[in-house]
């Protein structure tokens, strides 16, 4: 994921201070107001680098139609329900989907035993293989390390299609509906107390629109339309987390409210939701961000496209609160706006449009430091660094960077509002061409190994509370580093510590503000 918008500022702080007021900058009356670090989960796909459910299946790609002899993807369309599963296959047609993909390090292997519904013949290939067949019911043997794994569809009842595939692990077969989660994956994030499930809910370009198109636990996977809220409001019960939730930009107020009904019943009494509309509305690399731009030209907020853009999102925000209210109620919920971090004056429209500040609890930004290393500009000098030295310079570069941090906690402040981070972390990515730069490339994923970059972190988020910052959601849990960039506090599950300086000083920090 590129990111934009370099911003924070570094102060050292002693970390018996963090649980403190910041100095001259008192404290909303409101929970958000206080420093405290939060996460941004990966999203859930075949090849994420940190499995999050019990069931394989739920992280399976969309089925494939093929036939013998055309190449993968060529033997036709298929007749897919809502959901995803394959109603029907027409004459000399199977279909694939891909369980797993280029994620050695995460695959423990062993004996699996997958479960479906319905009437039909499935086969396991690649780095997996069927030992034993019933009626619903295979055992099936994965290769440790597996690189790939495919499931395919040879035969299906149209009266009664195969559905609701699992694939668990044979020692879960008995529990795996009743504790949906990795041990593993639960026990890393035990004592994070806030969780944005941006990612997870595939905000970015979201097509879902009314009620029925949202992604629900029947579909054939979670990784397709995004994590459903069933299993969103699972995840925080299970971490005793407050979850941070952003509403799909073309979602209707029915929507809103019977996300926000749900949630209401089934969240622990007592935790907070963080409600945003959508994500990044500012940045015209996304749908929504250009949604709202036509939208706000359409109704003329503005004679100037960006300034119609960021209007019709302050509306637009303002209006799902309201229906977010309708059916979760006024309490234990933080109302979230956000704008551009690099560009304070984004923010002061956004909250000062029709006083739109009156009606949240918080201005969100992401203040992410490091961006201007990745220009085409400077690549081939800064490809010639050492990783010691590029740390050292990133310290100078958040340090200078503090007074806009100070700047947005001027605005929010004078608004009654928290200054919240919606993402946060280093930005070492080549743009405008500079990410096919190899020596580029590897210099920035280094540098995010480098231990330097642990202390780096802990000075950098201390800073931003030391600024007048309150809640920071580093981005993200668990990344693989790429030409795209190293996101991840660990670059895949299981990872050893030692060689992970950023989720090394993630879990001091959090540790030292005393969240558990």
């Amino acid at each position: 994921m590129r990111r934009v918008c370099p911003i924070v500022g570094l102060l050292a702080t002693p970390f018996a201070l963090l649980d403190a007021a910041p100095a001259g900058c008192p404290a909303p009356p409101h929970s958000s107001a206080r420093f405290s670090v939060g996460l941004n989960l990966a999203g859930v796909t075949d090849y994420s680098a940190e499995p999050v459910f019990v069931d394989l299946f739920k992280a399976a790609r969309a089925w494939v139609g093929n036939a013998d002899g055309k190449p993968w993807g060529r033997g036709g369309p298929l007749d897919l329900d809502a959901g995803g599963n394959v109603k029907s296959l027409a004459p000399g047609q199977f279909a694939d989907a891909v369980v797993l993909a280029d994620c050695p390090e995460v695959v423990a292997g062993g004996p699996h035993v997958c479960l479906y519904d319905g009437d039909g013949d499935l086969d396991f290939r690649m780095d997996a293989k069927v030992t034993k067949r019933t009626p619903g019911r295979l055992e099936v043997a994965i290769e440790p390390r597996a690189n790939a794994v495919h499931l395919r569809l040879s035969r299906t009842d149209p009266a009664n299609p195969v559905r609701n595939i699992r694939l668990v692990p044979a020692e879960r077969e008995g529990d795996y509906r009743e504790k949906p989660f990795r041990d593993d994956f639960l026990a890393r994030w035990k004592g994070v107390g806030t969780l944005r499930f941006m990612d997870w809910q595939r905000t970015n370009d979201s097509k879902a629109a009314a009620w029925a198109d949202r992604p629900t636990p029947a579909d054939h996977s979670q990784a397709l339309k995004g994590v459903a809220v069933e299993y969103v409001v699972r995840l925080a019960n299970a971490l005793d987390a407050d979850p941070w939730v952003c509403l799909p930009h073309l979602a209707t107020d029915e929507y809103v409210r019977e996300f926000a009904r749900y949630t209401k019943k089934h969240l622990k009494p007592g935790r907070r939701v963080y409600v945003e509309y959508s994500n990044e509305c500012w940045n015209g690399q996304f749908a929504q961000a250009r949604y709202c731009k036509e939208e706000g030209k359409r109704l003329t907020l503005s004679g100037n496209d960006f300034e119609a853009q960021l209007r019709f999102y302050s509306r637009r925000s303002v209006e799902v609160f309201a229906a977010w209210e309708a059916g979760f109620g006024k309490e234990n919920r933080v109302r979230v706006l956000a704008a551009q971090g690099a560009n304070p004056w984004t923010g002061r429209q956004v909250m000062d449009w029709d006083g739109a500040a009156g009606h949240a609890d918080a201005i969100a930004v992401a203040p992410y430091f490091g961006n201007k290393w990745g220009s085409p500009k400077t690549a081939a000098e800064v490809a010639k660094m050492t990783p010691a030295a590029l740390a050292a310079a990133l310290k100078e570069d958040v340090a200078a960077s503090l007074k806009d941090v100070r700047a947005y906690a001027r605005e929010a402040k004078a608004r009654k509002l928290a200054l919240v981070a919606y993402e946060a972390g280093q930005h070492l990515a080549g743009t405008g061409g500079a990410e096919n730069d190899a020596a580029l490339t590897k210099l920035f994923i280094d540098t995010n190994r480098e231990p330097a970059m642990k202390g780096l972190y802990v000075d950098y988020v201390n800073g931003w509370r030391e600024a007048g910052g309150g809640l920071l959601c580093v981005f993200s849990s668990v990344n693989r580093p790429s030409k795209w960039g190293s996101w991840g506090l660990l670059e895949y599950a299981g990872q050893d510590p030692a060689a992970a300086p950023k989720y090394r000083a993630f879990r001091e920090v959090l540790d030292a503000a005393g969240k558990k």
